[in-house]
């Protein structure tokens, strides 16, 4: 055909469109399409095959085909196996034997060319007869094509695709030529003259050109080919077709269905493009720590950096598809009601089923390119998570643990650690009050941020996935609508986007508002959280003490602040939704009254219903914008900036700071040398940085040259708080390192290992055994002789599994000595050549202490080992120490050789210890601490119950739960307001949009000019507005509800957590509660709630838009509800897997938020043995379980959202046909229902989404009501209250005291009866699990009893619990102590004033302790305490908690152990202050292990197997012959002295 061209004339550009139209439709040259393209294939493998063999200098160079690296395949197997398995190979051969029959096909016409008739004549002929032979030779090279990827597997996927491109086109070029006329009026095939060849070729075409390529699965290719995985996930085997319509997954999601619950192991495993490890190593270069922390780039900038590609694929490919998509609804609404209005041939070119055909396939194709954006964002955001949390936890192996204070002092913020691990332990002058730069903005405990991080701010990341598409889809929309607003309705379209444009700065605006507080809230989110971490740390304190309903208030307190920022967000929010739902409506009145008043435009039915779907767009993606993706992006863009402020901000270890220092440069030590040269040691680099005073800081000074013997045991001596454990941690380079000299220094090699031992005993919560192995090889001989060592055989007898017992978070189940004991296990079993032992006698009694030095510190597993021992118990160590250290009180450590004289001589306090350990050691050589039968443990020793996994829908209790807080008092009364002005909203909508039709019908009926345009508008804006005030008002009463549920549910929890038995909170990890006061509620505060909401709205809407859609064809209604019933049976499969997985994914978060805490804990001693790597691995594991179902929550999304699509294309296309050809229905009333269809599909797929949301939501709502069911304690009664006076005396008398742990479990206390008079001193001794600990328990109702009590002559089973409790005071072996000023310590309610105070301070012995200090270094009321006490040492935390027992003025007080940390200098201060400061109506119940401590007390309790052996004073016992206390005082080494002192003690 010839091309016309003009220079002139306004039809230039129509012309030669016609042109170009005719080339397609006339001229058979284009037919030889596909063989250009073959040319142009052959080439391109040329080149390939020439670049891939021709030898180069760098064989690395070379390019290979990664396709070439299949699992399994290599040249040996057979071509089934080469070609991916039997079905592969069939799809492959059926392909060959299609492309024969084509090339067979196209052969024929190269013989009848000649003969026909051409009206160009004989060189028409010669041109027809070359074409044919192009399309023959283009086949024949497809075939060839096909044939040798069969052969060849490594170049297989590069000539598949060469082959479908070469096929596709030909198949297109046909389909144009010889299908697309049969959707026109007035065309004919071109080439249906070849008869029924043409129709098989086109068929043969559409198989090996579009049914094949989209069928034939996909072979698995390793992405690392020497680790193949062993489990393919089924995504990386699916064919095109199955991977986009997630058919995949059906075999999975059926199997779901007929089980109550999934469980994870039968979910497909992790792809190995998922796994943690590889997807570290491939984010190593983009999201680099060191550029993190220099702030040279974000982790956003990372993150992008990372996925470009997929953002690319998900974005750019997938948006753009989905966009064209979105714009044939409208476009096929106007074209078939133009017809319909018109019904003639004139107006449309295309028969009405071409856009019945696109109403169908568009939503269909559209769907599959949306799903294919949701699912590369959530594969990237799952990456990005596993990435994120990987390095958050490797930044927090790096930070230097130091003193972490909150409470008043909110400017202040340090990172520490939560758990057992000790920390800084030195003079009490190490308070943390200067600001540091980085930290002065941060408000919450490093452990309450890193929960957060991961958990919070990681789910607000990825909840901003949709922002991604922002950037691309909504411009694509918005500008697509506008030019088709522009087509139907002209100029007056850029008014109302003018208009538009104008208004939309409003929603940014306000959305800036909305980042501050969000910023806020996150902060008020941080604070209470932190008060719960720590909180659920002492909860056991807390039973104790009676402190339940006051800590309840102080948490309640916070959360109130916390949902007053809320309720504002939740207000901005709702304006600024309502903002985004109001501009599109003012967008389409501006753009309507222009057309009609002023341009005089006819709102004819196409017009109307093609505009409304436009509008609609609109009005999605600024509702969207402003109430999802903007608040998303709110949030995301918070957390990010705090993301960055961690890896920026958090002090790290002076060996990962890249910092230059203007002091002198330090000198390294020789490689084998331990220990230091002029050095001195803080705990914060603005100790030293000249930012707070000199006596606010602690500081370590190691003057001269200080080297430890190799090969020895060193001890390290000094009094209470002097910095015995600072200098430890100072080696092993804990501490921030400042040289004050050129030749400053400090060394501890550590290519032979390093092992520690902690004052405060780091346990796992694992076996004992695994505890001792700590990640060595088992050695059975090493093993048993280390047990024997470190005196543990007798212990693991009292357990019936042995050392398969677990031990429970944080060592539950061991006493503080066999804690001590298994740390010191763990140090030994070690191959380390250097052990950090740091005072892990004082926890021992002196028989098991003297046992641990002589067998195990002596023994040959310690030989020609090097040991820096910690102690107190100088005369007990001195005498297998080579070499001795002393610290003074003021931080100074100086060596004093081994001459042990030489230290005493300089520290007098030092030497009043070393006699007074030596007279003990004496005289409590005894054993008292011995085995016996103990209550028996759970045969496989299991203590921590595994989290239960509920199964099926969501249970009516916890939807009743959701229902009464929402509804609160008046419940019926809530919901009918709300649910009654939702569907008003809706009817008001439809009756809206029906209106509209109802205008535009007038136009067919009337003249233009009569046609009263202004009152129909004035009606539309009053009806409109309508709309508006109903979704204000329905909103607003929401949320009302929101902020009392999310205050209701908290309060219930807390409470009940509060109030639950010693026995759960044994059970039940820390870390599952805090999951529960975090993320449950959380979810509760924001997602669980706007998906009820959503779930209400929706299937109102859905049940509005079915209406009006059948309303004019109520023939229809039966179609319509078989569509609905095939959703709800897809609905129901599909919500029974989804939840599976969601309890999966719930529990699956846990043990990696433990692994962060287990790691915390015992941060030191992590770093001390070198077990990063390891914990690494750990975690890494527990990532790859977490992607495993946390991936196939939005997987499942996909499956569930392509076919609720797909049923609404079909509904709409199935009603279109019906009104099309089949209805008299008017051209109004079909486009009201065929909008109506639409908003039925939509409304279709999101209620079954939001339905599946909130059943997936609600699973924390499920878990915060099991914890809210959990066992209680007994709750307090008006009859349960004590007179006012109570008591007025300490007196307590048992009958028949019996008590146990469970109701199921075995007695631990066997009948006791016994009376103590008021002002008595008790002392209560026995053998390891001889009842002590559980006597205690039992005074206190800590666990079941039966029998009586009776406590100053009241029973206390019938005493409220916290009026009980807290009138007794028991200070524990190892104290808890709360973050926050020492006042706080001592009275966090505020009940007592300053002098009270400071006189239990005094009386406590802790001014006595800190000596010679001066006034601005000894602790102080506004002195700041870390979390868990760490910038105190161990003993000071016992003198703390004496005084804070003081405070309390308790008529009986209980002391476990309690001064076993502390110098016998304090020591004596304190027991002189209970017999001086209590009154004498004061009873002291003393469990001790050592007789020195308990020989002058009025009585003495022997316990035996949970029985009094005897029970009388000390001086009556040892005139009893057969008494156990008498034997064991006659056959110490001062007898004489014992009996003198029982005997001055005695009454007259």
């Amino acid at each position: 055909m010839t091309l016309y061209f003009r220079t002139q004339g306004p039809n230039d550009g129509q012309l030669f469109l016609e042109s170009l139209k005719g080339i397609a439709e006339d001229d058979r040259r284009v037919l030889s399409l596909p063989f250009i393209l073959a040319v142009l294939s052959a080439l391109t493998l040329l080149a390939r095959t020439l670049a891939h063999y021709t030898p180069k200098s760098n064989p690395q160079v070379h390019e290979i085909d990664s396709n070439a690296l299949v699992v399994g395949l290599d040249r040996r197997e057979g071509m089934i196996s080469r070609n991916g398995g039997v079905v592969v190979f069939l799809f492959m051969v059926t392909r060959i034997v299609a492309c024969v029959a084509l090339v067979g096909l196209s052969a024929v016409p190269i013989f009848y060319a000649y003969p026909l008739e051409s009206p160009q004549g004989e060189q028409g002929h010669l041109s027809s007869g070359r074409i044919d032979a192009s399309v023959f030779l283009a086949n024949i090279y497809a075939l060839l094509l096909a044939s040798i990827a069969v052969l060849n597997s490594q170049w297989r996927v590069s000539l598949l695709r060469h082959n479908i491109a070469i096929l596709s086109s030909e198949f297109a070029v046909l389909a144009y030529r010889d299908l697309w006329p049969f959707a026109t009026y007035d065309k004919q095939p071109l080439d249906r003259s070849e008869g029924w060849t043409l129709w098989v070729k086109i068929a043969l075409l559409f198989l090996t050109a579009v049914l094949i390529p989209v069928c034939i699965p996909n072979v698995y290719i390793p992405v690392d080919p020497k680790n193949p995985a062993k489990e393919v996930h089924p995504e990386q085997t699916a064919s095109w077709l199955s991977f986009h319509s997630y058919n995949y997954l059906t075999p999975m999601i059926v199997a779901a269905s007929k089980v109550p619950h999934l469980p994870a192991s039968q979910l497909p495993p992790v792809a190995d493009y998922d796994r943690a490890k590889r997807l570290s190593d491939h984010a190593r270069s983009y999201l680099d720590p060191a550029e993190l922390r220099s702030g040279r780039h974000g982790v956003m900038t990372g993150l992008i950096r990372l996925f470009g590609f997929e953002f690319f694929k998900g974005v750019i490919i997938a948006m753009t598809l989905y966009s064209i998509t979105q714009f044939a609804a409208p476009l096929a609404i106007n074209r078939l009601l133009t017809a319909l209005q018109t019904d003639t041939k004139d107006t449309t070119a295309v028969r009405p089923w071409f856009w019945i055909i696109i109403m169908l396939l568009a939503p269909i194709l559209g769907s599959m390119a949306y799903q294919f954006f949701i699912i590369s964002m959530t594969h990237g955001l799952a990456n990005a998570e596993s990435i994120l949390t990987q390095l958050v936890f490797d930044q927090s192996l790096k930070i230097r643990i130091k003193a972490e204070t909150s409470g008043d002092q909110r400017d202040v913020e340090t990172p520490g650690s939560t758990g057992e691990e000790t920390g800084p332990s030195g003079s009490a002058s190490q308070q943390v009050k200067a600001k540091s730069p980085r930290n002065a903005r941060n408000t919450s405990s490093f452990i309450g941020r890193l929960n957060n991080l991961v958990t919070i701010d990681m789910n607000n990341i990825t909840g901003a996935r949709n922002l991604v598409s922002v950037l691309w889809l909504s411009p694509l929309q918005l500008i697509g609508c506008s030019i088709f607003l522009y087509v139907l309705l002209g100029w007056s379209s850029f008014v109302g986007l003018g208009l538009m444009i104008i208004l939309l700065p409003v929603p940014g605006y306000m959305t800036t508002v909305l980042q501050g507080i969000q910023e806020e809230r996150m902060k008020k989110t941080d604070n209470r959280t932190q008060a719960v971490s720590e909180t659920m740390g002492v909860l056991r304190m807390i039973k104790m003490f009676g402190w339940e309903r006051k800590t309840q208030e102080r948490i309640d307190q916070r959360r109130e602040e916390e949902l007053v920022v809320v309720w504002r967000y939740m207000i901005l929010e709702l304006i600024i939704g309502m903002v985004a739902f109001v501009i599109p409506i003012i967008t389409m009145l501006a753009t309507y009254a222009t057309a009609t008043i002023i341009m005089k435009i006819e709102l004819t039915s196409a017009t109307v219903f093609s505009s409304i779907v436009l509008f609609d767009t609109i009005r999605a993606e600024l509702h969207g914008l402003s109430s999802g993706t903007l608040t998303e992006y709110v949030k995301a863009r918070v957390s990010v900036g705090r993301m960055n402020s961690f890896f920026r901000d958090t002090e790290l270890l002076d060996a990962f700071e890249d910092t230059e220092s203007d002091g002198p440069t330090p000198t390294s030590l020789s490689g084998d040398v331990i220990g230091f040269r002029n050095a001195c040691f803080a705990w914060s680099r603005e100790a030293v940085g000249g930012e707070s005073t000199p006596s606010s800081q602690f500081r370590l000074t190691v003057p001269g040259d200080l080297q430890f013997l190799k090969g020895k045991v060193n001890l390290i001596v000094g009094p209470t708080g002097a910095g015995k454990t600072s200098l430890l941690m100072a080696l092993l380079g804990e501490m921030h390192f400042t040289p004050t000299h050129p030749d400053s220094g400090f060394n501890l090699p550590r290519a032979g290992g390093v092992a520690l031992s902690v004052q405060e005993s780091w346990v796992l919560n694992e076996t004992i055994r695994d505890n001792i192995l700590f990640h060595s090889p088992y050695d059975e001989v090493r093993y048993k002789k280390v047990l024997n060592q470190c005196a543990l055989e007798q212990d693991l007898e009292l357990f019936e599994a042995g050392d398969l017992t677990e031990v429970g978070e944080r060592g539950l189940t061991l006493s503080g000595g066999q804690k001590a004991r298994l740390t010191l296990a763990r140090a030994i079993y070690s191959k380390a050549e250097i052990i950090l032992l740091d005072d892990v006698l004082a926890a021992l009694d002196v028989h098991t202490a003297v046992w641990v030095v002589n067998k195990c510190l002596k023994g040959d597993l310690v030989q020609g080992r090097t040991v820096l021992l910690v102690t107190h118990n100088i005369a007990l160590a001195s005498p297998i120490a080579s070499f001795i250290i002393s610290v003074s009180p003021e931080g100074v450590a100086t060596s004093c050789g081994n001459d042990i004289a030489a230290a005493l001589t300089s520290e007098p306090t030092l030497k009043r210890e070393f006699e007074q350990d030596e007279a003990a050691t004496e005289m409590d050589c005894e054993v008292i601490d011995a085995p016996a039968a103990a209550a028996p443990k759970k045969a496989n020793g299991k203590l921590i119950l595994a989290e239960e996994i509920k199964a099926g829908k969501v249970g009516w209790k916890a939807n009743k739960l959701l229902f009464k807080s929402l509804g609160g008092n008046h419940p019926l009364f809530f919901f009918t307001v709300w649910i009654g002005v939702t569907f008003f909203e809706y009817i008001a909508r439809s009756f809206n949009t029906w209106f509209l039709g109802y205008w535009s019908s007038q136009y067919s009926k009337y003249p233009t000019s009569e046609v009263p345009v202004v009152r129909y508008l004035w009606m539309y804006t009053g009806l409109t507005f309508i709309v508006v005030a109903a979704f204000l008002l329905r909103d607003t009463w929401f949320i009302r509800g929101r902020i009392r549920a999310s205050k209701t549910l908290h309060k219930m929890l807390l409470e009940s957590i509060l109030g639950t038995t010693l026995r759960w909170l044994d059970e039940t990890p820390v870390s599952r509660i805090i999951t529960r006061m975090t993320m449950d509620i959380g979810s509760v505060d924001g997602p669980l709630m706007q998906t009820v909401a959503n779930v209400q709205r929706l299937f109102l809407a859905l049940i509005v838009s079915l209406v009006s859609a059948v309303l004019f064809v109520p023939l229809f209604t039966l179609p319509a509800l078989c569509i609905s019933a095939v959703g709800v049976w897809l609905a129901t499969m599909f919500h029974k897997a989804q939840m599976s997985v969601k309890r999966e994914s719930s529990n699956a978060k846990a043990p990696m938020l433990a692994q962060f805490g287990a790691a915390m804990a015992g941060l030191v001693s992590l770093r001390a043995y070198g077990a990063q790597d390891a914990y690494r691995e750990e975690l890494r594991k527990r990532i790859d379980h977490y992607v495993r179902v946390s991936r196939m929550r939005w997987d499942l999304n996909r499956w569930m959202n392509f076919r609720m699509h797909s049923l609404g294309a079909i509904f709409t296309a199935l009603l279109a046909t019906y009104l099309t050809y089949t209805s008299n229905v008017s051209a109004a009333n079909i486009g009201f229902s065929l909008n109506a269809a639409v908003r039925f599909c939509t409304a279709l797929l999101w209620s079954v989404r939001s339905l599946n949301y909130f059943q997936v939501e609600a699973n924390s709502l499920e878990r915060i009501s099991a914890y809210i069911e959990i066992d209680q304690e007994p709750k307090p009664t008006e009859n349960g209250k004590p007179p006012a006076a109570w008591p007025t005396s300490g007196e307590i008398r048992a009958e028949n005291l019996t008590a146990r742990y469970s109701k199921t479990g075995p007695a631990v206390l066997h009948n006791l009866s016994f009376s103590i008079g008021a002002g008595e001193r008790i002392g209560v001794v026995g053998r390891t699990g001889s009842g002590k600990s559980s006597l205690t328990l039992a005074l206190l109702r800590c666990i079941l009893t039966d029998g009586s009590v009776y406590f100053d002559g009241l029973l206390t089973s019938e005493i409220n619990l916290d009026a009980l409790r807290s009138n007794i005071t028991i200070i524990p072996q190892m104290p808890e102590l709360l973050s926050g000023t020492l006042r706080y310590n001592l009275d966090p309610f505020n009940e007592y004033d300053d002098a009270t105070l400071n006189s239990a301070l005094k009386s406590s012995g802790l001014y006595a302790s800190m000596g010679d200090a001066g006034e601005t270094d000894r602790l102080g009321l506004d002195s700041n305490i870390a979390t868990g006490g760490l910038n105190v040492s161990v003993g000071q935390r016992q003198i703390i908690a004496l005084a804070r027992a003081i405070v309390r003025s308790s008529k009986l007080l209980i002391l476990d152990e309690a001064t076993s940390a502390i110098d016998h200098d304090t020591d004596n201060i304190i027991q002189n202050t209970l017999r001086r400061e209590l009154g004498s109506d004061v009873t002291v119940l003393t469990v001790a292990h050592r007789l020195q401590t308990i020989i002058d007390a009025d009585r003495i309790m022997v316990l035996d197997a949970g029985q009094i052996v005897e029970f009388a004073s000390p001086a009556e016992l040892l005139l009893r012959p057969k008494s156990a206390f008498k034997a064991l005082v006659d056959e110490s080494g001062e007898k004489d002295r014992l009996y003198e002192i029982a005997k001055s003690r005695a009454k007259p």
